[in-house]
């Protein structure tokens, strides 16, 4: 950007330097003084500069500026003292603020009702306040803590908040914020129970919301509506339901909740179709969001609305494995304020899916889509049998894993076939192609098959199962594959306890009684009816399954830097 020009739209970096010469402003802190901004190259943030010629008492020359709207920019001393001070060096600098950092950036303004009828010029009743709406890392842990700017504009820029909002849409450009041109309309779905510390806890859905959430969309400028679920199955419900079918009652909302039964969190979305929005925010563990997901899957236009859709998720769960996930894969600190803070900003990375088919007596075409896993064997019984421990939060899988895999062990017995990613052909378009037999049937060329027992037999297709445990280190967010991570029967009691003393570090696929698979596809067979099949952390019919994925099938909101 060449430093003399007025100021253009698409400059780079896009820092409108004359605008920011005409504007003053004083931190909402008593300070009497005036400073101007700056935006510092160098460092990449905005600073807050007090310029001693231009301080409350001195504003004669500065009003020409705003008056005379034939004035060369380029001559007025305010713009010339604004080149001056940005080429100092050793200038001090009262605060500053990263765009890095930043969700949003408003205009506020507030009018003295006391006086409305003075004819003195607008300034005579009218406040304006540039909010900036920030979460640095700070504190011992290196956390996002909210740390907002407010700072009251020069009456002057109350004749006219052109230059304002100038400022404000370079902020949102040098912040790199995706909603600000098309903001996004928003659903948040809610599980009030969700992590065990019930529909009260500080910890839970509601309480977050409340408190983080709602305020952080606010600031981000995203529109949005909120469900809190009722029971078992409500969020998958309300992704299937079409707008057609859908009830529409002043009174109640179709969720059984009236909006002053529930606090006020409940809006009218179950009045709309989801394909009315452009995202999707789950709060709870991995579970409120496999029943968005199964919801999703059951429409006829599931493509569409996996296409069209944005999911984010918020951790208010016992596990919360994929959010664990994504913010490893982002390179960030596990934290609610972070994950958030990816949503407001409006990235988004992909993430395969995968497609699950069940060979049951009950539900013989019962198809699932999942993002996380699917366990069998003595991971799948920790995490269902534990169920009656579920009180004690995370720990309860912990518990179970002594008793089932050490003090009263079993024995799994299953056949495994999978395509490995190199027997992978092409098709026409010189595309992988998977062929999926069906189950049951002889298995295509280039598939590989074993029939052993096993003690764990788990696939991922996450780095975490739970924000605790690294079960696939080398798992990306969008590799298309699932990695099997399988243990068999002749591992000792001792290597396990010290293979799961490991799960946490991500050390087990280092043991060499973890054997880990990678495949594009695969069928698996339970030879002996003592274990579930778990996917996604939860409990589906017994019987043969078989998967494949759909690769980049969800965007998911995430770091700029995902792995």
């Amino acid at each position: 950007m060449t430093m003399g020009h007025a100021d253009k739209e698409d400059d780079e970096p896009c820092w409108p330097i004359a605008a920011a010469s005409r504007i003053r402003v004083k931190v909402n802190d008593g300070t009497a003084c005036y400073s101007r901004l700056f935006y510092n190259r160098l460092t990449g943030s905005i600073e807050l500069i007090h310029n001693s010629d231009d301080d409350c008492d001195a504003t004669t020359q500065q009003r020409a500026v705003y008056d005379d709207i034939d004035a060369n920019i380029e001559e007025e001393p305010s713009y010339q003292s604004y080149l001056a001070t940005a080429r100092d060096d050793s200038r001090t600098v009262e605060e500053a603020f990263h765009p890095d950092d930043v969700i949003g950036a408003h205009l506020s303004l507030e009018y003295n009702i006391k006086n409305p009828n003075t004819f003195h010029g607008m300034q005579s009743y009218a406040s304006a306040k540039l909010i900036i709406y920030s979460y640095p890392k700070s504190g011992k842990h290196n956390k996002r803590m909210a740390s907002h700017k407010h700072y009251t504009l020069d009456s002057q820029c109350c004749e006219d908040f052109a230059d304002a909002r100038i400022i404000i849409k370079s902020i949102h450009k040098l912040s790199k914020l995706c909603h600000v041109s098309s903001p996004l309309k928003c659903l948040v779905i809610l599980n009030p129970f969700s992590g065990g510390g019930g529909e009260s806890s500080k910890n839970g859905a509601k309480h977050v919301y409340q408190k983080m959430v709602k305020p952080m969309l606010e600031e981000a400028g995203v529109e949005y509506d909120a469900l809190v679920t009722q029971r078992g199955g409500h969020a998958r419900e309300r992704m299937a339901a079409r707008k057609e079918s859908m009830r529409e009652s002043p009174e109640k909302n179709d969720n059984g909740y009236s909006n002053n039964e529930d606090g006020g969190i409940n809006t009218d979305s179950e009045m709309k179709d989801i394909s009315e929005y452009d995202a999707i925010i789950a709060m709870g563990g991995d579970g409120i969001l496999f029943e968005i997901f199964q919801g999703i899957h059951a429409r006829s236009d599931d493509d569409a609305i996996m296409t069209q859709i944005k999911f984010g998720i918020v951790a208010c769960g016992t596990y919360n494995g994929l959010a664990k996930s994504i913010l490893h894969w982002s390179g960030a600190d596990y934290d609610r304020v972070e994950s958030m803070f990816h949503i407001c900003k409006g990235h988004t990375s992909t993430l395969d899916v995968a497609t699950y088919q069940v060979l049951s007596k009950t539900k013989p075409n019962k198809s699932y889509a999942s993002f996380l896993s699917f366990a069998w064997g003595l991971i799948a019984d920790c995490d269902y049998e534990s169920e009656c421990l579920r009180w004690l939060g995370p720990i309860r899988s912990d518990i179970w894993a002594v008793y089932r895999g050490i003090l009263f062990r079993r024995r799994y017995h299953a056949r495994f076939s999978y395509l490995p990613p190199n027997n992978v052909a092409d098709n026409s378009a010189g595309k992988k192609r998977v062929v999926m037999p069906k189950l049951g049937q002889p298995l295509p060329d280039g598939w590989v098959s074993f029939e052993e027992e096993l003690l764990v037999f788990w696939v991922c297709n996450t780095s975490h199962a739970a924000y605790n445990m690294f079960t696939c280190p080398m798992a990306k967010m969008n590799d298309g594959l699932f990695h099997v991570l399988i243990v068999r029967s002749s591992c000792s009691r001792l290597r396990l306890l010290q293979l799961l003393l490991k799960l946490d570090s991500g050390g087990h696929v280092d043991c060499k009684d973890c054997e880990v698979i990678d495949c594009v596809a695969y069928q698996f067979e339970p030879l002996s009816n003592v274990s579930y099949n778990v996917l996604d952390g939860e409990l589906l019919e017994d019987g043969p399954t078989q998967a494949r994925f759909i690769p980049s099938g969800a965007q998911f909101f995430a770091g700029e830097m995902v792995e």
